[in-house]
């Protein structure tokens, strides 16, 4: 047991990355959670982006459920459009590996894997990336998604290694029927912070059609434990919600009308 008198600690505050962006602690793990088909994959492409354009520092990316040229290709054409800088990609990393579960049950016991924790951090420490996504948590999560015990093993587990590894961690995990993170608690409270992603809405609650055109989404803090907040109100005016573009334009077709053909069905058909 490492003990050590308050008084002899040299006052350190909390550090951040994406500040001028969306700002995220520095060395520890943010939740980004989503409901599937809003963006989060696309979000943390021009996050890992901006991060190498204003630090050097390699970004990896642990994108489970797209496969390499499509990532590619939505890079490209992301920078076409200027959401992302085409000179991160030379320090822009992809993990290829089939996620391993880095907690499962084991004879009786839930535990972390930390020997493959710290073999995924000593490969990413060997490249040189201070910046990494898994996406989405449950492909690396081998335990009841609403158990809080368990889920409470996994993500102390990522927050020791961040803290240990000096690697800023970025974990998307999918959102239930009202935006909020799926499953237990325990990944919201064991986190440092908590970005939801969604589509904007109109006045009657449906999706805003032009916003969504434009590539817009909405953007909102539901956790700050170490001051992200200051940070971000800079950017948004005081205010914990803000809008992004994340997706490049789309262009609603033009009615057809001309040439259609028109099948009536008769009635009562068995």
């Amino acid at each position: 047991m490492k003990i050590e008198m308050l008084s002899s600690i040299e006052p350190s505050e909390a550090s951040f990355i994406l500040t001028s962006f969306m700002p995220i602690p520095r060395n520890a793990v943010t939740l980004l959670s989503s409901a599937g088909g809003v963006g989060k994959t696309r979000l943390a492409l021009i996050m890992a982006a901006r991060h190498v354009m204003e630090t050097g520092e390699v970004s990896a990316l642990w994108l489970t459920e797209d496969y390499p040229g499509q990532v590619r290709a939505i890079f490209n054409a992301m920078a076409a459009d200027g959401l992302v800088n085409p000179d991160a990609l030379p320090k822009m990393a992809l993990i290829l590996d089939a996620p391993p579960q880095l907690a499962k049950r084991e004879m009786g016991l839930f535990k972390a894997n930390y020997d493959e924790i710290q073999k995924i951090g000593d490969r990413l420490i060997d490249i040189g990336a201070r910046f990494v996504v898994f996406d989405p948590l449950l492909a690396f999560y081998g335990g009841n998604e609403n158990d809080n015990s368990e889920a409470r093993v996994f993500i102390q587990a990522f927050a020791e290694w961040a803290k240990a590894s000096q690697i800023t961690t970025l974990i998307i995990h999918h959102a239930n029927k009202d935006g909020a993170s799926r499953g237990a608690t325990a990944f919201h409270d064991g986190v440092r912070a908590r970005y939801e992603l969604s589509f904007i809405v109109d006045d009657e609650g449906e999706p805003d059609i032009d916003k969504l055109e434009m590539g817009y989404r909405k953007c909102a803090l539901k956790k700050d434990n170490w001051g992200v907040r200051k940070h971000l109100w800079k950017l948004t005016d005081g205010k914990d919600h803000f809008e992004i573009k994340i997706a490049t334009p789309m262009h609603r077709p033009e009615p057809k009308t001309e040439g259609m053909v028109v099948i009536d069905f008769p009635e009562n058909v068995a």
